[in-house]
C-alpha cells in the first residue's frame, strides 16, 4: 500500500494511490475491495438487496421547516425515510469528537430543500467554525501578536504582516486542489472519499484586531438501501477570506451511496472565498438518472458500501504528559507559563500491519505550526505506540494532529 496523502487521526485507512479526477465519467471502475455490502454485475434492481446499516430507530421523518439537529456521539442518523422539503434548510450541530454526518436510511431519501455542512467565516475574535468533520480556521492577530494557521492537513499557512499579494498573503485552506494563493495547504485524501474527511481552514490575519481564517467544509455521507433523489442542494462550502486578511476555508466533501441515485441537483463543495475546492464522490449501479450540477472534485463509482467495517487508525493518545482516549479529538494543551517545552507526544497505531510513516503537527493559536516526521512499527505489534521527542511552541494554546504521510 502507498500513502500518497495526510489524512488526520480519527480517519485513518489504507488504500493504494489514488487518481484526482473532475466528473469522472460513468464508465470508471469500482474500487477492487470487499469492504461492507459491495454489489457488482448485472443484476435488475428490484432482484437487488443492499444495506447501509440503518436501525431505522429515527422512523419516517420529513423536514418541513429549517431545522439544527445535535449529532449523536458516532454522527450516525438512522431513518427509515427522510424528506427535506423544497425551501427548507437542514443543518448539524457538531458533536464532541467532531465527526461527519452520516445519513442511514432504509427507505429513500428525497432532498428537495438544502441539506448544509458548510464551514463558518472568521471574525475579528476567533478563527471559523468549521463544518462537522472539517478543520477550523486560524486565530486573528492582534498588534504584534502573530495569528494561527489553519487546521488540517491542508490548513493555510501564515503570509508576510501587510503583503496582499498572491504570493506572500495568508494561505486558503486546501483539499481536493489547492487554495487561491501560494501559502494555502496541501491536497488530500482520495477520490473514493475514504475515509470521509472534510476541509481544512484558512490562516488567520493580522491586524487590531485581525480576522481569523475561515473554517473547512464538513462531510456528509447520504446513504439509502434503495434510492437517493437530490432535486435540491448538499452544500459542504467551505468559509470566505477576507481580503488580506484571513484565508479562506476550502470545500468539504459530499458521498452519496444507493441503489439508485437521481436528481439536477446541486452538489456544491466549494470555498464561499479563494480556498481550494472540496471533494464529490456519488456510489450507485443505476446511473442513468444522475443529472447533478456537480462543483468540487467528483467521481462517480459503484462502491456500494456505506462505511468500511474496519478502517486502520492513528491516535494521538498521550500529549505532554496528558492522556487523550483513542478516538478523542486531537489534543489541545498550554504548557503552564515558564516550564520547558521540550516535551513528548505518544502516537498509537491499529490495523495497519506495516511500519506507518506519520507526520506530527502543533499548530499554535500564535505563530507557526511545528511539523515532526516519525514512524510507529505496527508490523508486529497492535496497536502499537511511539514516542516522538518535540519542542512545544511557548505561551500559546497548540492543538496536536497525527496524519499518515
Amino acid at each position: 500500500m502507498i500513502f500518497t496523502k495526510l489524512w488526520p487521526n480519527s480517519f485513518q485507512t489504507m488504500f493504494p494511490k489514488t487518481m484526482k479526477t473532475k466528473n469522472q465519467t460513468a464508465g470508471t471502475r469500482a474500487l477492487g475491495l470487499v469492504l461492507g455490502a459491495l454489489m457488482l454485475g448485472p443484476v435488475p434492481l428490484g432482484a437487488q438487496s443492499f444495506d447501509v446499516g440503518s436501525n431505522g430507530s429515527l422512523g419516517d421523518v420529513v423536514i418541513s421547516e429549517n431545522t439544527t439537529l445535535d449529532l449523536p456521539a458516532d454522527g450516525k442518523l438512522h431513518y427509515k425515510s427522510l424528506t427535506v422539503d423544497s425551501g427548507v434548510r437542514l443543518n448539524f450541530k457538531r458533536n464532541i469528537r467532531n465527526t461527519p454526518v452520516v445519513i442511514l436510511s432504509q427507505g429513500d431519501v428525497v432532498v428537495n430543500g438544502t441539506i448544509d455542512v458548510s464551514g463558518g467565516d472568521g471574525t475579528t475574535t476567533s478563527g471559523g467554525v468549521p463544518g462537522p468533520g472539517g478543520f477550523g480556521g486560524g486565530q486573528p492577530g492582534f498588534g504584534t501578536t502573530s495569528p494561527g494557521e489553519g487546521y488540517g492537513p491542508g490548513g493555510g499557512a501564515l503570509g508576510n504582516v501587510g503583503t496582499c499579494n498572491f504570493t506572500f498573503r495568508n494561505g486558503n485552506g486546501s483539499f481536493g486542489s489547492g487554495g487561491n494563493s501560494a501559502r494555502s495547504g496541501a491536497t488530500y485524501g482520495n477520490t473514493f472519499l475514504i475515509p470521509l474527511i472534510g476541509g481544512s481552514g484558512g490562516a488567520g490575519g493580522t491586524g487590531s484586531p485581525g480576522t481569523g481564517g475561515s473554517g473547512g467544509g464538513g462531510a456528509v455521507l447520504v446513504a439509502s438501501n434503495t434510492k437517493v433523489t437530490v432535486s435540491g442542494a448538499l452544500v459542504a462550502q467551505g468559509g470566505i477570506d477576507n481580503g488580506c486578511g484571513g484565508g479562506g476555508g476550502s470545500g468539504g466533501a459530499i458521498r452519496l451511496v444507493a441503489l439508485r441515485v437521481e436528481g439536477k441537483g446541486l452538489l456544491d463543495a466549494r470555498s464561499r472565498g479563494s480556498g481550494g475546492l472540496g471533494r464529490i464522490r456519488v456510489d450507485t449501479l443505476e446511473r442513468d438518472g444522475i443529472a447533478f450540477n456537480f462543483q468540487g472534485v467528483s467521481s462517480v463509482g459503484g462502491n456500494l458500501f456505506s462505511l468500511p467495517t474496519s478502517i486502520p487508525r492513528l491516535d494521538t493518545i498521550e500529549v505532554a504528559g496528558t492522556a487523550f482516549p483513542e478516538g478523542s479529538q486531537p489534543g489541545t494543551i498550554l504548557l503552564p507559563f515558564g516550564s520547558t517545552p521540550e516535551r513528548t507526544v505518544k502516537i498509537q497505531a491499529r490495523d495497519f500491519g506495516k511500519v506507518v510513516p506519520v507526520r506530527l503537527t502543533l499548530t499554535p493559536d500564535t505563530g507557526a505550526k511545528v511539523v515532526v516526521d516519525a514512524e510507529v512499527d505496527n508490523s508486529t505489534v497492535n496497536p502499537a505506540v511511539v514516542e516522538v521527542p518535540v519542542t512545544f511552541p511557548v505561551n500559546a494554546k497548540v492543538t496536536v494532529h497525527c496524519w499518515t504521510r
